[in-house]
């Protein structure tokens, strides 16, 4: 079903998604921010193929693109992993967002208790504005 490539930039992703969640829960260590933001580009690198840079440098992600980018780079130049996160995670909304609808839906329907979860108040709040919406109630 899918090629080797495929395979392994889904492992990639996960890898970097996984050291991104420990970097956090270990109050911001900058080295496993940094580690798991190579693994994710790596692997969305390995799963899209050449159409990644033309997903990064379209004219309407721009803003995502730079953002993204910047806090990478203050995460690992200048050192401050918390600054830096929060600016990566204003690029990640910018350039995810249209995205964000239907992988709600498709974790909805696939990932048991999921959606008994995602029907509680305070996340049924935010899910409901991004499915209808795709902009978050602030």
């Amino acid at each position: 079903m899918f090629d080797d490539n495929r395979k392994i930039g889904i492992g990639c992703c996960g890898i970097g998604v996984v050291c991104l969640v420990l970097g956090v829960m270990l109050f911001f260590d900058r080295t496993l921010l940094a580690l798991g933001n190579v693994a994710f580009l790596l692997g969305l690198s390995l799963l899209m193929g050449s159409k990644v840079v033309k997903f990064f440098f379209r004219r309407e992600k721009v803003v995502g693109t730079s953002a993204f980018f910047c806090g990478i780079a203050v995460i690992i130049l200048l050192g401050w992993p918390f600054v830096g996160f929060i600016i990566e995670l204003y690029g990640v909304w910018k350039l995810f967002a249209a995205f964000l609808p239907n992988l709600i839906a498709s974790i909805q329907y696939t990932v048991p208790g999921a959606n008994m979860v995602m029907n509680t108040w305070p996340i049924s709040v935010a899910v409901g504005a991004i499915k209808e919406n795709r902009r978050l109630p602030l």
